[in-house]
């Protein structure tokens, strides 16, 4: 698959873009803040019409604007191009392949798939549980749509039980309907994590491997905040306490994913470098899984990193890649040398260089 153009109105900082990518490396290049990135959330959307960045809408469309309209094209194939328009407004997003609307993102889902790298991918390792939740679950609702269903169904149900308790008047009755539309998306939430996780755990190890970088005992750990099957019981459990915060205090909102080095925690055990190659095996372990698992080839869109990587990175990240993936990378120094179609990016403009 190749992004062959992406226009973009009313998205982010941009007012109106319009930037051919029909080549296999493209490298938008500038300071921060001027919509390098932008251009990269953008061509993400066509995957799932999901950013990578926030799961709230309203950032994405232009302040004082109503509405923000992007356009896709795509080649598939010599024979086969596709055209994906999206809008979105507040609350609102409409999608349309080579003009019919897109009745469902799992209709979509797997299509047209990219894999986004991005430098906060590299301190996954020591970041927060919610990094690693938000990686996990675009690894696994990239070329999952029961998954990501179920992540949307559980966010909604979640969402409203938390409204409730919040609100001055509430009742047990209504608390149980929400745990009941809760229950059967966070069971397969929990159930799918506890089984790719190994999968990408054994991928892990072959990346490490090419990587030129021994496993050293590399693995993934599922650490489920409450065990599929108590669900329910806890959510009984917990209502006292959960009314009295405010909040939903357990559930696979707070579920995380431990990264083990020569068998400890990597956090603790690993160094730096160490870390940042265990990482990339990671990513590229992904990649892999996508690969085999999408119909086509998916875009790889580079946010920031390669400049980030040292040479033995680098050639790494470049052999696991080779001439299949199409690559949309940002930075802001030049490209790593090599055949790129490249852009200056300044206050949200895009002058081929």
């Amino acid at each position: 698959m190749r992004l062959t153009r992406i226009r973009a109105a009313d998205f982010r900082n941009l007012t109106f873009a319009d930037v051919s990518t029909d080549a296999p490396r493209v490298f938008l290049l500038g300071d921060n803040g001027q919509g390098k990135t932008n251009l990269l959330e953008a061509a993400a959307l066509v995957s799932s019409f999901r950013s990578f960045r926030t799961t709230d809408i309203s950032p994405l469309v232009r302040s004082g604007c109503v509405e923000a309209r992007l356009r896709l094209d795509v080649r598939l194939s010599p024979e086969e191009n596709a055209e994906i328009e999206i809008r979105l407004a507040k609350g609102s997003r409409k999608a349309l392949l080579n003009g019919t609307p897109v009745a469902s993102v799992a209709q979509h889902l797997g299509q047209f798939p990219t894999i986004v790298f991005c430098s906060d991918d590299l301190r996954l390792v020591r970041g927060s549980p919610s990094n690693r939740r938000r990686w996990l679950d675009a690894a696994i609702g990239g070329t999952d749509a029961a998954y990501l269903t179920a992540v949307r169904d559980y966010g909604r149900a979640l969402d409203g039980r938390n409204a409730l308790l919040k609100a001055d008047v509430r009742s047990d009755e209504e608390l149980r309907a929400f745990e009941k539309a809760m229950l059967a998306p966070a069971h397969l939430i929990a159930t799918t994590r506890a089984r790719i996780l190994p999968e990408l755990a054994a991928t892990l190890r072959d990346a490490c491997a090419r990587a030129g970088f021994p496993d050293k005992g590399a693995d993934l750990v599922y650490q489920p905040d409450v065990a599929a099957g108590q669900l329910a019981e806890i959510w009984t459990k917990t209502r006292t306490a959960d009314l009295a915060t405010g909040t939903t205090l357990r559930g696979p909102q707070r579920d995380d994913f431990g990264m083990l080095f020569a068998g400890k925690d990597a956090c603790d055990y690993a160094s730096e470098g160490q870390q940042r190659l265990l990482v990339l095996a990671l990513c590229l372990a992904r990649l892999q899984r996508d690969t085999l698992l999408a119909p086509t080839p998916p875009v790889i869109l580079a946010d920031d990193v390669l400049g980030e990587l040292d040479e033995t990175r680098r050639r790494a990240f470049w052999n696991e890649v080779g001439e299949k993936h199409q690559v949309i990378a940002t930075g802001t120094v030049p490209p790593p040398s090599g055949d790129w179609l490249t852009y200056r990016v300044a206050g949200g403009s895009y002058l081929q260089a």
